[in-house]
């Protein structure tokens, strides 16, 4: 009897080693790299010299870590490719109203709850086999509203139908614009991303939006922020400016790197250093990178024309990594952790993945704000 217990043992030790060995041989997804968190990140960026073009300074962010984030998804890869879909709550198809009862979020939408449509909420799916990143600011058109997301989220792929937070950046219109929602290829600037993640004000994003139309002087009879930047005034002095200064920061970079990736920017306008935008990897910044430049821009131009000494990069980095402050974090597992920072001039918003990579996230977005 004995005997037969000791091979009993020994066979039982024989199996779990192989399927040991099995895990361990299998390739991790693409994207996810347990333990390359925000402290890895913030350690490796340094911050090259600024390109000044008038009051608007942008300092790249350079690191040394390599980073494979080829499997996230944008917002504006999956609207446009169709797995990814958008609609006012009540409007999905019933073939979306899938459950999966095995994640512990995303929570689904109940559609007998309230399928009445809502300014400050959507419904999303992602059916990609890919996790989907959503920033702040980016902008989606159609419905009876055209809104930006109002908070950064990672979306797990083959996700159950979730509520969006969004808010509105078309006041005056609540009819029908089309069927569900297309991705509109833009970020909100600044003061209106602050508006809708650091603020959660409704009214503040459309102050900002308002002010935003009249400084276009475009017509934007439901103003709307949208119809504003695509004027045909508005669209040619931004795409003339962002233009020239892409191709200048492109040319000045390429001398700089020296084997470093650009992962970020930090903006400073009128000599005063106020937002970042920071991500795992040089590709996945470059993704946002057409868009975000355009924001700056146009919160530039709605900033006068101070004329201030450039912040050095030795004060743009510090700018960068001081974080003190109130701390508060909100995390949905298998999905992602969100650290907010309140400090007293600015606040910080670091999100950072955790899909398939258990309490290991991986850093997807670094955004630090000015609000004094």
């Amino acid at each position: 009897m004995r005997r037969e217990w000791a091979i009993y043992a020994v066979l039982a030790a024989l199996l779990m080693a192989a399927q040991l060995a099995a895990q361990l041989e299998r390739p991790r997804p693409q994207g996810v790299r347990p333990g390359i968190n925000v402290a890895h990140f913030r350690n490796s960026w340094q911050v090259l010299e600024p390109i000044t073009r008038g009051n608007l300074s942008i300092y790249p962010v350079v690191s040394t870590l390599k980073v494979d984030a080829s499997d996230f998804l944008t917002l504006d890869e999956g609207l446009a490719s169709g797995v990814v879909r958008v609609a006012e709550r009540g409007q999905l198809d019933r073939g979306m109203q899938r459950r999966r009862p095995e994640l512990e979020w995303p929570r689904p939408v109940e559609p007998s709850f309230d399928e009445r449509a809502r300014v400050n909420e959507l419904v999303l799916v992602n059916d990609s086999s890919q996790p989907l990143i959503l920033l702040a600011g980016e902008v989606v058109s159609g419905g009876k509203q055209t809104r930006i997301i109002g908070a950064d989220v990672v979306v797990p792929p083959h996700s159950a139908p979730i509520p969006l937070t969004v808010f509105c950046v078309e006041h005056g219109r609540w009819t029908a614009g089309g069927a569900g929602f297309s991705a509109a290829k833009a970020m909100a600037h600044p003061g209106i991303r602050r508006e809708a993640q650091a603020n959660q004000s409704q009214q503040g994003v459309w102050d900002s939006v308002s002010r935003s139309v009249a400084q276009l002087g475009a017509s934007a009879p439901t103003q709307s922020y949208l119809d504003a930047l695509e004027s045909p005034k508005a669209k040619r002095e931004l795409e003339q400016f962002a233009g020239s200064f892409q191709a200048d920061y492109e040319r000045e970079l390429r001398a700089k790197l020296q084997g470093r990736d650009a992962v970020g920017v930090i903006v400073a306008i009128n000599g005063e250093l106020v937002w970042s935008d920071v991500f795992p990897s040089s590709d996945l910044f470059h993704k946002y990178w057409p868009k975000l430049l355009r924001s700056y821009v146009l919160e530039a131009e709605g900033s006068g024309r101070g004329v201030k000494n450039v912040p050095s990069t030795k004060q743009a980095l510090a700018y960068l990594l001081e974080d003190v402050g109130r701390a508060s974090i909100r995390t949905e597992p298998g999905a992602y952790r969100r650290t907010e920072i309140s400090g007293d001039e600015y606040k910080i918003v670091a999100l950072e993945a955790l899909v398939k990579a258990g309490n290991g996230g991986l850093l997807a977005h670094y955004n630090k704000m000015a609000i004094g």
